[in-house]
């Protein structure tokens, strides 16, 4: 596979040989057609000057007129050619007197036609006659009835080798391709240099993702630009960096996964194993003792009511952090709300001994936006929390309090509080204070969690205070109606 650099170099060489033989090609047609240009209008000149000197003495035989034509051919290294009317070449430089009459008709030769409509004729070709290639040059001349010589031409040609201007035009080749080839040879050393400087930072991020591929996410790809191989290698070091995250997050989840299911495992067997101890113990006979059947039973409904509650939980936790759980967003008014949860729990606090109190300081008709069902669930989980880890004789007190277009609910209690070093864990699931006493009075460790999540879903988030001995308090805010 060849390398970028490869790839570089070679594209910047064939547009170097595709760019220098165009210019090459392009400047030598140009120049040739210059050259022709200016020699055809040498010789244009030079036929007016030709037919002047000609027709300049009115007493010369058609003899002494073709040595004057031989000998101006001689002197301006041309050939003349002087052409009646009809086409009949009555002089030629390179042709004898003696020979002019076998001299084929020049009438229809495309020089001589050009010039009978056009100011000068001109073509390009082999001659037949002295058997070499030339360049002709034909004009229609103004005839002088008082000139024997004059009357009778009606064109003069001249024509020369071509041999002169192939030279010249084979030199000019010759000198163009040198100077290509000098040229390719400046821009192959230029683009391999150029090829180096831009991919060299390319090369760079190659290694360096193939070493990030083979597992070295520590490798961190160097900005030296603003342009687009800069933000490359921007982008790179954004993917590692969030990939590192990623996996930091995956290996936290798996953890965090693991120790759900070994807490989850952990908290079915207990009230499980109770049940299936109660039962067995009832159906080895104790069923038929009535001092211990009833006992039994009770103590096997409240495993039974715990397995119920643990598994509602373990529902509620999963629909909430996976997003299927619903929610119903509408206004309702907060007093009347707080005031019903009240009711249902003051024969469970009368049976704790602790005094159940509402105190509601926002108006009875305002009114607060949220899923009343699932905000049901976080006031029952708070209240039965401070009801039971309250002491005898203790206080609950739920109040409302209107704040800055917000409603403050929060459930204070005289309870045993919390250790600071746990209060950052509280809203973990599972997480437990005192484990004994929480499965004591019948907590699943999964009751603070809810609480967190629903209020965040109400676009909130739960305050926590709590001092060991001297109770807790949790707030939260809903958005006022």
């Amino acid at each position: 596979m060849k390398s970028i650099r490869t790839k570089t170099t070679l594209s910047y060489a064939v547009l170097a040989i595709l760019l220098v033989a165009g210019i090459s090609v392009l400047s030598t047609l140009k120049i040739e057609s210059y050259f022709k240009d200016r020699l055809v209008d040498d010789l244009s000149h030079q036929a007016d000057l030709i037919f002047l000197f000609l027709s300049s003495d009115s007493s010369l035989s058609f003899q002494e007129i073709n040595d004057r034509v031989k000998a101006v051919s001689g002197i301006e290294k041309l050939r003349i050619t002087l052409i009646d009317a009809d086409g009949k070449v009555i002089a030629d430089s390179d042709v004898p007197v003696d020979r002019l009459s076998s001299v084929e008709n020049h009438l229809h030769r495309p020089e001589v036609q050009q010039a009978l409509t056009q100011p000068i004729g001109v073509d390009t070709r082999h001659s037949v006659t002295v058997g070499r290639d030339f360049l002709y040059v034909a004009k229609a001349v103004i005839s002088n009835p008082k000139n024997g010589f004059s009357r009778a031409a009606r064109f003069i040609r001249l024509s020369v080798p071509l041999e002169d201007v192939q030279s010249r035009t084979s030199e000019i080749r010759f000198t163009i391709l040198t100077v290509g080839v000098i040229a390719f040879i400046l821009i192959t050393i230029v683009s391999v240099f150029i090829s180096r400087h831009v991919t060299r930072s390319m090369v760079q991020i190659a290694r360096s993702v193939e070493r990030i591929r083979t597992g070295n996410l520590d490798e961190h790809i160097p900005i030296t630009s603003d342009d687009e191989v800069g933000q490359v290698a921007r982008a790179v070091n954004e993917l590692v960096d969030k990939l590192k995250s990623d996996i930091v997050q995956l290996k936290r989840l798996e953890r965090v996964r693991s120790e759900f299911l070994g807490n989850v495992s952990h908290e079915l067997r207990t009230p499980i194993f109770a049940l299936q101890g109660f039962l067995e113990t009832l159906l080895n006979g104790a069923v038929n003792d009535p001092t211990v059947n009833r006992s039994f039973l009770e103590k096997a409904q409240v495993n039974a009511t715990r397995l119920n509650a643990l598994l509602t939980d373990l529902i509620n936790i999963s629909q909430i952090e996976s997003g299927e759980m619903l929610m119903s967003f509408r206004f309702f008014r907060i007093n009347d709300f707080l005031r019903a949860i009240e009711q249902d729990f003051v024969q469970a606090a009368k049976q704790k001994q602790v005094t159940l109190v509402f105190d509601a300081q926002c108006g009875e008709s305002t009114e607060v936006y949220g899923d009343r069902e699932r905000l049901r669930q976080v006031m029952d989980n708070l209240i039965d929390n401070a009801i039971k880890y309250n002491t005898p004789e203790g206080e609950v007190l739920v109040t409302s309090v209107e704040k800055n277009g917000t409603v403050e609910i929060g459930v204070k209690d005289t309870g045993v509080g919390i250790a600071p070093e746990h209060m950052s864990r509280i809203f973990e699931r599972f997480y437990r204070v005192d484990k004994d006493r929480s499965r004591e009075v019948g907590g699943t460790g999964l009751g603070l969690a809810i609480v967190k999540h629903i209020v965040e879903a109400h676009e909130s988030s739960v305050d926590a205070q709590s001092s060991p001995g001297k109770g807790s308090i949790f707030r939260f805010t809903l958005r006022k109606g």
